[in-house]
């Protein structure tokens, strides 16, 4: 039987794709006038055609296209235009999505929004377009309980971060993605940042950490001494190279270390992390690790003395991953358990693949999983980080 049948699921990983203009529409004047091109160029002229496609059946003038996208909500990603895709950039289309890829809810993050205001040396534009792009993901998914929006914080300011966190969660953003890399000279666990990680608590919003939110492999590993080229979809607005790929994960590995290492997790029981769109190969060899780290090293450090979990214990409680669909979803749950993994679909981007269910159905059987695993993959996980268990 499949997977979906009789089964309530949701979807950790989708997105926007912004169009041009979007961001300013929510940005002050001085924001608007000081933003940044970041690493993706929406107004580079080879992206006129899909624009104009895009634009021209949003416009009801291809119902044809319309049509063909709502019959095959998951068509391969080297056949559709991400600003055409069905729900990419109209939130009245995105509720019918959900309807048609039968999913309860939806997390839906920006696709290139941050990367025009996150690295400016201007922190009035930095703040200025964190609350910029969460009132337009906010207005994106008001109009849905099932449309769940992330917002983005910088924690280049922690003073400046508690006043922009203070806007988003008056909004309604349901989590707040951040960076992993640790800024300004502070550890991602620096005491500056718990008064940040007291509201979201508070408050019943997670974190998360998405592909984007650290260093992948420094440009110094690029220099060969060869020139290399390489070809683009320049449909495709993610830039993660092949030598990223398997690093990918490091600085997520570094903030989990510091926040747990560090007592975080320990100060904040109910603060939920999610790791999304950045694997989860990694995960069973991280627990390890981190148990491990404190077994040798622990009783030469007094602050890990204080902890009242094993490290892996506290990931088991706080943190949710959202594997890759073409990764092997099934040993990975036999090594980290039920209480870990989420199902997610990563639409419309190319990398969540033109099948996202069948590739977790065929990878999860293989390990004969039992209802309890399933349930907990595709609802329970998801609402337990989300905060929507009652």
């Amino acid at each position: 039987m499949s997977h979906r049948e009789g089964r309530i699921i949701h979807d950790a990983d989708s997105h926007i794709i912004e169009s041009r203009g979007w961001l300013e529409s929510y940005a002050s004047e001085y924001v608007k006038s000081n933003l940044e091109t970041g690493a993706f160029d929406l107004d580079m002229a080879a992206l006129d055609p899909l624009m104009d496609a895009a634009n021209k059946r949003l416009a009801g003038a291809d119902p044809d296209l319309t049509e063909a996208l709502r019959s095959n909500i998951f068509a391969h990603p080297g056949k559709r235009n991400m600003w055409s895709a069905y729900g990419a950039v109209q939130k009245v289309e995105r509720s019918a999505a959900l309807d048609i890829m039968g999913v309860s809810s939806q997390l839906i993050f920006p696709s290139v929004g941050a990367a025009r205001f996150a690295r400016s040396s201007d922190m009035d534009v930095v703040y200025g377009g964190c609350d910029a792009l969460n009132r337009g993901m906010a207005d994106f998914c008001a109009d849905d309980p099932r449309l769940l929006s992330v917002g983005y914080l910088s924690l280049r300011d922690p003073e400046r971060a508690q006043t922009s966190l203070k806007l988003a969660l008056d909004l309604g953003i349901n989590a707040i993605w951040i960076g992993s890399d640790a800024v300004e000279g502070r550890a991602p666990s620096h005491i500056a940042y718990d008064p940040l990680w007291s509201m979201m608590q508070d408050a019943g919003v997670p974190i998360t950490l998405h592909i984007g939110s650290g260093q992948n492999m420094p440009s110094v590993y690029m220099n060969t001494g060869v020139e290399r080229v390489l070809e683009g979809n320049i449909g495709n607005i993610e830039t993660t190279k092949p030598k990223d790929l398997p690093v990918v994960h490091h600085s997520i590995e570094r903030w989990i270390t510091c926040m747990i290492y560090d007592g975080v997790l320990e100060r904040f029981p109910e603060l939920k992390i999610g790791i999304i769109e950045l694997g989860a190969n990694w995960v069973p060899t991280s627990l390890m690790n981190l148990d491990m780290g404190v077994s040798l090293l622990g009783k030469f450090d007094q602050g890990l003395k204080k902890l009242s979990l094993k490290p892996s214990e506290y990931f088991q409680r706080q943190i949710r991953v959202a594997p890759l669909h073409t990764e092997n979803t099934g040993w990975i749950l036999r090594n980290v358990g039920k209480d870990i993994l989420m199902f997610n679909t990563d639409y419309p981007h190319p990398e969540g693949g033109s099948d996202p269910y069948g590739d977790f159905e065929r990878s999860l059987d293989a390990v004969d999983p039992t209802k309890e695993e399933l349930d907990r993959f595709y609802r329970w996980n998801f609402e337990d980080y989300l905060g929507l268990r009652a």
